[in-house]
């Protein structure tokens, strides 16, 4: 019995150090995934804070401190940012040399062609404002833009009221930065205006309901205020009398890597003070755009103004007569190449006949240009161009002039540099 008991004894202690040995490895097993945690944790928290310190430098303020110490309760501060509206300042910086005699305005001078500075923001889910206030160091300060903007509308139609860039044509339509050359075509500037129309206008626009989905088809109409832009001719200077315009856009994606647009675009408007409408308009524009790679772009721009005017010689008082050209036209082509991500290339050809000739000094029945250009794309915010530009004037005469141009727009912009 005494044996017995003495070998129970034994076994009991030799389970209990066999269960101490087994909680022992448990024990180290448990140590060993604790610090692998630990050690996971610690590089995960490390690459946070990496990654916050990244984003600050790239926001341009200081790093974050760690996740732990960031405010998770909302200020009153964020919340009335949201009120604020958007601000986007753009400047335009313009270098010329000509070699006409006439020391015209912004001739032979680096200037500050155009500073615009950019406030918009939605005022509810259906409408938007947008103000463009425009200075330059030769120029007065002018309201380029101010126009409210409604979506929702019966049809799903869209409509602009106030100042703004009625949707005629293609580049009088275009801010100057958003242009693929220093200057308008020859018959934008002289029909529609040096910087094209920008007029005070009602207008409304909306996709047509066509059965086929290749092609889309947007038509905009509008009534603006009577009068034209600086210098142009088209209409006359008084605005008493309302004008009218009509565009029909048609898009078409031909490929994946080549799309065409054709617009139509209709204007009519009074040449005077009176109640008649002398002067009808139509104009042509298509544009070709095919992407030879992801970053290569090769866009054929084409626009042409034809006119049909109530016009008639008129005797000066000297005792010459002045004949006005009753159908006038004007078109331009414009060849353009992105050959890298930050270089460009391109050329443009300009044809004018003007509104009123002066047979005395007629010399060629329009004027005609031919432009060449190199663009530096330094950032989608930033660009530099160089042009070159001839120009034969119908009055006679020729000059070659040289454009050197600096684009640059900080804050919000809502249309960036192409």
């Amino acid at each position: 019995m005494k044996r017995f008991s003495l070998a129970c004894l034994a076994w009991l202690m030799g389970t209990m150090t066999a269960g101490a040995d087994m909680a022992s490895d448990e024990l180290a097993a448990l140590r060993q995934q604790v610090q692998q945690l630990t050690g996971t944790v610690q590089q995960l928290s490390e690459t946070v804070q990496r990654q916050q310190q990244q984003l600050a430098s790239l926001q341009g303020s200081a790093a974050p401190g760690p996740v732990a110490g960031v405010s998770r309760t909302p200020s009153a501060t964020s919340n009335l940012s949201a009120f604020n509206p958007e601000i986007g300042v753009l400047a335009d910086i313009v270098g010329q040399m000509s070699e006409s005699a006439e020391d015209g305005e912004g001739n032979d001078k680096l200037s500050a062609r155009e500073v615009e500075i950019v406030f918009g923001h939605p005022i509810d889910p259906y409408s938007r404002l947008d103000v463009t206030a425009t200075f330059s160091d030769f120029e007065e300060a002018s309201l380029e833009e101010a126009y409210i903007t409604h979506w929702g509308l019966p049809g799903e139609l869209r409509a602009r009221v106030g100042r703004l860039r009625p949707k005629v044509g293609k580049a009088s339509s275009l801010h100057r930065d958003s242009l693929d050359t220093v200057d308008e075509p020859l018959v934008v500037s002289s029909y529609l205006g040096a910087e094209g129309l920008s007029r005070t206008a009602v207008e409304l626009s909306g996709f047509l309901p066509l059965p086929w989905d290749v092609v889309t088809h947007e038509l905009t109409a509008g009534a603006m205020e009577g009068g034209i832009g600086e210098g142009a001719t088209l209409f006359g200077a008084t605005r008493r009398r309302p004008s009218f315009y009509a565009h029909l856009k048609n898009f078409w994606d031909v490929s994946e890597t080549t799309n065409v647009e054709l617009g139509a675009t209709y204007l009519t408007g009074s040449k005077d003070a009176d109640r008649r409408y002398e002067v009808n308009a139509l104009g042509l524009d298509a544009t070709l755009t095919h992407y030879v790679t992801p970053a290569n772009k090769l866009k054929w721009q084409n626009e042409v103004y034809l006119q049909d005017r109530d016009e008639a010689y008129s005797d000066a008082e000297d005792g010459t007569r002045t004949l006005f050209n009753d159908q006038p036209w004007g078109v331009y082509t414009l060849l353009d190449y992105r050959f890298s991500p930050r270089f460009g290339i391109g050329g443009r050809f300009d044809y004018v006949e003007p509104v009123d000739i002066d047979p005395a000094v007629l010399a060629r029945n329009g004027d005609t240009a031919w432009s060449s250009y190199l663009t530096l794309y330094q950032s989608e915010f930033a660009r530099w161009r160089l042009q070159v530009k001839h120009t034969d004037f119908a009055r006679g005469g020729n000059d070659n002039t040289v454009f050197l141009q600096g684009t640059v727009a900080i804050g919000v912009h809502k249309h960036q540099l192409q």
